[in-house]
């Protein structure tokens, strides 16, 4: 960029205020970005048609932070112990999660096997030891591992992503009516980057205004349209805001009665918000 023409004698006054100049634009700039997210956001709130839903749904996103928090961030990086149970055994593995939270985009790296899944909000791609693989085995896990990463690793903030349809469904009441949650139920529309048609149902407690479980109802490897109960709980506050570090997955049937142990789980280590990614994060290993 070319210097603008300066009087002599005037040279050092006009580059300390052109020098305020830009700092002062910058600093708008990025402050008008979170500002326009955050209208996006509470717009998509206030639109929620259910007025009980998006009460609930309001509750839960103050009970965890705050929508103007949440929209003060650009990124988010997660450290976590994936553990596979199996007849018998279990199998822990480390992966490391980057979510791009203006864009909906995902990179997955898992450490061990040395595979990295990039999603740009569209479609997936799989790199195996710097190469991408066709193998479409690898390439259906990659789509259940985005919809984990995108569908609950945020919650309830990642219910103000677009494309969602959300209503309330009643609530449920524990043994002896100890404990009671409100459930509502969120269907991924066409756009959203679930598969249109999946469904999670969310409790909500009564009494902590957080999700303690969600049965999800996913076509995606592995679940594969059958439904497991999510239980999400050790919420940790970072940066403010609060995310659930343990999900753990196992089988329900149609009544959401358990059909089996828990099948996975997966456990936060680290959070870390608004780290720098580079230019090819989301679309190359």
């Amino acid at each position: 960029m070319h210097a603008l023409p300066v009087a002599a004698g005037q040279g050092n006054c006009v580059r300390r205020f052109s020098a305020a100049a830009v700092a002062a634009a910058l600093i708008a700039l990025a402050l008008a970005g979170g500002c326009a997210r955050r209208d996006v956001l509470t717009a998509r709130l206030r639109d929620v048609p259910d007025e009980y839903a998006r009460r609930l749904l309001s509750d839960a996103i103050w009970a965890g932070g705050d929508i103007y928090r949440w929209a003060g961030h650009t990124t988010l990086r997660l450290e976590v112990v994936r553990t596979d149970h199996t007849p018998g055994a279990e199998s822990p593995s480390g992966e490391v999660w980057l979510l791009d939270l203006e864009g909906g985009r995902v990179r997955i790296e898992k450490t061990a096997a040395r595979q990295v899944t990039v999603y740009d909000g569209a479609s997936w791609r799989v790199f195996v030891q710097g190469k991408e693989t066709r193998d479409l085995e690898s390439r259906a896990r990659a789509a259940g591992d985005v919809a984990v990463v995108r569908g609950l690793a945020t919650l309830p903030f990642s219910l103000l992503d677009p494309n969602l349809k959300i209503i309330h469904v009643g609530s449920r009441t524990g043994p002896g009516e100890a404990r009671a949650w409100d459930r509502l139920l969120v269907t991924a529309q066409a756009g959203s980057g679930m598969a249109p048609g999946d469904r999670t149902l969310l409790e909500f407690s009564k009494d902590k205004r957080r999700i303690d479980a969600a049965i999800i109802t996913w076509s995606e490897e592995p679940f594969l349209g059958g439904s497991y109960r999510v239980e999400m709980d050790e919420w940790w506050p970072t940066a403010d805001l609060a995310l659930a570090r343990r999900l753990r997955f196992a089988p329900v049937n149609d009544k959401g009665e358990p059909a089996g142990p828990v099948r996975w789980m997966f456990e936060v280590r680290r959070a870390a918000f608004d780290v720098p990614v580079g230019l090819t994060a989301f679309s190359a290993p």
